[in-house]
């Protein structure tokens, strides 16, 4: 089944990025590091060529607050 969903770092997954504040293990930190708020996630796994874990480490960091689907946000309106 494809996956089109598109995900984005929070605060706290920059965070963890930057300083390793929450010391993330190596996998989730690996899977958190290609998420780039612009490639579907089916891409992603593509490029991390991850096993069937792959599903079980986007629902941990999504529980967990370092990524959100940025599906879910409504558009932004820009008034000129």
């Amino acid at each position: 089944m494809s996956d089109n969903t598109i995900y984005s770092k929070t605060h706290k997954g920059v965070e963890e990025i930057s300083h390793r504040t929450h010391h993330l293990a190596s996998r989730l930190r690996n899977t958190l590091i290609v998420i780039d708020g612009h490639t579907p996630w089916d891409e992603l796994q593509k490029r991390l060529m991850v096993d069937d874990t792959a599903n079980a480490m986007i629902q941990t960091l999504l529980a967990e607050g370092y990524i959100e689907s940025i599906d879910d946000e409504p558009p932004t309106v820009i008034e000129i």
